[in-house]
């Protein structure tokens, strides 16, 4: 499980209001954001932001909108040049892959020619759902429509063997809620339920869409709640799921296909063209023993329901008539998350190509906005963190010399990837139409599942990225003990050659940082350094590690994100850890520098010391406007806690940040009772 720096919210919902600010416009130390009648002892969030926050209000179509959104929105605006220019050119003038990116965008765009065509292109897969005539005829029904991207049951993907993570084999997911997560089947609270009525409504609005009587619709919405309600049931919490031991059941294809006593395994894997025997790992055996529960006690009509309604909302996006995605849109985006206004079109077209064929599209971009000296300057920052970490795992006083040398020993092994790919990903195979947007895809679902799977029994590659290189957003994949900091990343308002170390070490800095301490965090630390589940710690070591998070957990449990709704301290644990051990260690690997460098630290620029532009430069990055219905949100599904405890918690934390800002004890800025591990 990747452990990136954001939730996909805070990337994937820009503004379509909002002015695009320019490269020249965005900086990393602003001081044109402050606002010095806040006492930044009292709250360095608002000291920081509150300039930012007035010139920047929440547009209508943003469920938030903040510093990565001021950059996402400059990046996207870039891919639509590309894009755009893509799908104009003639076939003499286009590669193979700028052909695949600029015909998928000029399909999306044309919302007339969707429009006219309906909901044709959909009827073959609901005729499939429909002519299912037994349970026994389920295997190969599912094993398509997990192939075409349809979450229905339960999931099937490759990935790396926690036991041993030079080896991929198959693995089982549970799958198949409409809603966020488990706990909105579940909670009783008076929004929790209101939420679940409205999710019927969605429902109930979408099949009639599809062509059903609203009357039917309306009990064969109900119908899917309750079989979804039951799947939820037997989930694991999102939290559960923070602790890879959780999701550890090795077995075998045989074995589970013997287990599933009313679906056959080897039937599905054929028809999703998986393996059909060998080693396997079954993520969590009570959802897929439920499963196997509900087809032997569940009528077929209700199954039926339950499918047709998956493969509608699997669809239900720019593929489809636009009565579909608004629909969608007024659920998800709207309803549950409080946004006003959709996005234009072209900025959904955009971020559709970006997730469909990222590296295409990336390598497009890269060549004209991230140049090699970028990729240098990233890199050595990156190594400058690394080694601060080294010097940091040795003076802790509470770990061992035993635990200290294999937390050594992983640290040198980690494997920095900037920018993007050494070698780019082959979409040759891959055929895209043009006029053929809901073909398009269908075949980009099973071009990416057969891409998935055909990694089983080869060896694991370790330069394979899971990002686009046009992202904002970093993360640390714990099973290959590797960094990946994207190209779309490593410029303003984040980084930039034109500032000071200050300002870049406190800002992108702590990324770095942050992304290596989950290497070391709550989950990251039972993986040894070749990726395997494995225990390195002594049990002392181990106590005192749980003994400190627990301090964490109690901090950010007290937080009360909206009224009524708190931060789930367990959920955010890692997020926590690395956003404080990441701020640690930029502030060592810039002392480092400074001193080299014979910083003058008494020296003022734009009014600060260069130890408060450092602190200054962390706390703007996390300048954000949110909606309340966000916050509620991500309060109970997010690992990343919002983003201004993100800012003034883990400052609070640092006695060094007090110093620099002379906040005495008792302050609001100055934790009673500090937290600390790294």
């Amino acid at each position: 499980m990747v452990s990136p720096l954001f939730g996909q919210d805070s990337t994937s919902s820009p503004s379509g209001s909002q002015t695009t600010a320019s490269p020249s416009e965005l900086k990393v130390f602003d001081s044109s954001l402050l606002d010095t009648t806040v006492d930044p002892c009292d709250n360095f969030y608002k000291f920081s932001c509150n300039g930012w926050f007035k010139k920047n209000p929440l547009p209508a179509d943003q469920t938030s909108y903040g510093r990565f959104t001021e950059l996402y929105e400059l990046n996207r605006l870039h891919l639509r040049q590309i894009l755009e220019t893509a799908a104009a050119a003639g076939p003499e003038l286009r590669s193979s892959n700028e052909q695949k990116i600029g015909d998928e965008y000029a399909s999306c765009m044309d919302t007339e020619a969707i429009n006219k065509t309906g909901i044709t292109p959909l009827k073959p897969e609901l005729d499939r759902v429909a002519a299912l005539k037994s349970m026994k005829d389920l295997p190969e029904l599912l094993g398509h429509l997990h192939r075409s991207g349809v979450s229905a049951f339960f999931a099937m993907s490759s990935n790396q063997d926690f036991a041993d993570a030079s080896q991929v084999i198959l693995f089982y997911f549970a799958s198949g809620l409409g809603l966020p997560e488990r706990d909105y089947y579940t909670r009783t609270d008076a929004k929790s339920v209101e939420q679940r009525k409205q999710y019927v409504a969605h429902v109930t609005k979408m099949l009639t869409l599809a062509g059903e009587p609203e009357a039917q619709a309306g009990k064969d919405a109900q119908t899917v709640l309750d079989l979804e309600t039951r799947l939820a049931k037997t989930s694991l919490t999102i939290t559960e799921q923070r602790d890879p031991h959780n999701l550890d059941h090795p077995t075998t294809v045989a074995a589970l296909d013997n287990d599933l006593s009313h679906f056959s395994l080897a039937e599905y894997n054929r028809a999703a063209r998986t393996p059909i025997s060998g080693k396997a790992n079954d993520n969590e055996p009570k959802f897929m023993a439920e499963f196997n529960r509900i087809l032997a006690d569940t009528p077929l009509d209700e199954v039926k329901t339950y499918l047709r309604w998956h493969v509608i909302h699997a669809y239900a996006g720019t593929s489809m008539p636009e009565a579909f995605e608004t629909e969608s849109w007024n659920f998800y985006a709207h309803i549950l998350n409080g946004a006003e206004k959709q996005q234009e079109r072209w900025k959904r077209c955009t971020s559709r190509v970006d997730r469909e064929m990222g590296e295409a599209l990336g390598q497009v971009y890269v060549a004209k906005y991230f140049p090699p000296e970028a990729k240098d300057r990233a890199l050595t920052m990156t190594i400058s963190i690394e080694d601060a970490m080294g010097k940091d795992i040795g003076s802790l006083d509470w770990m061992s010399a035993e635990t200290k040398a294999k937390a050594k020993e992983k640290l040198k092994t980690v494997m920095n990837k900037v920018g993007y790919p050494d070698k780019w990903r082959d979409y040759s195979k891959l055929e895209i139409v043009r006029g053929d947007p809901f073909g398009n895809q269908q075949r980009v679902r099973q071009f990416n599942f057969d891409r998935e799977i055909a990694k089983i029994g080869k060896p694991v590659d370790k330069a394979e990225w899971y990002m686009s290189p046009p992202t904002v957003n970093a993360y640390y994949d714990p099973q290959q003990n590797n960094v990946n900091f994207p190209a779309g990343y490593f410029q303003p308002p984040f980084f930039s050659d034109k500032e000071d170390d200050a300002a870049n070490y406190g800002d992108m800095g702590s990324t770095v940082g942050h992304e290596l301490t989950h290497g070391f965090d709550d989950e990251g630390r039972q993986y040894d350094k070749d990726g395997n589940l494995k225990d390195w710690w002594t049990k002392n070591d181990e106590k005192d590690f749980n003994d400190r998070a627990e301090c964490m957990v109690k901090q950010y449990d007290a937080i009360e994100a909206v009224p009524g709704v708190h931060l789930n301290g367990k959920l955010t644990l890692g997020e926590n850890l690395a956003d404080l051990g990441g701020l640690w260690l930029a502030w060592i690997a810039w002392q480092d520098k400074a001193n080299a460098a014979h910083i003058d630290m008494d020296d003022k620029t734009d009014g600060y010391t260069p130890e408060q532009r450092f602190w200054i430069a962390y706390a703007q990055q996390w300048c954000t406007q949110t909606r309340p219905e966000q916050l509620r949100t991500q309060a109970q599904t997010d690992p990343h806690a919002p983003d201004e405890y993100r800012s003034n918690v883990v400052l609070s934390d640092l006695p060094e940040f007090a110093k620099s800002f002379s906040c005495k004890k008792g302050s609001k800025m100055v934790a009673e009772k500090p937290c600390r591990i790294w």
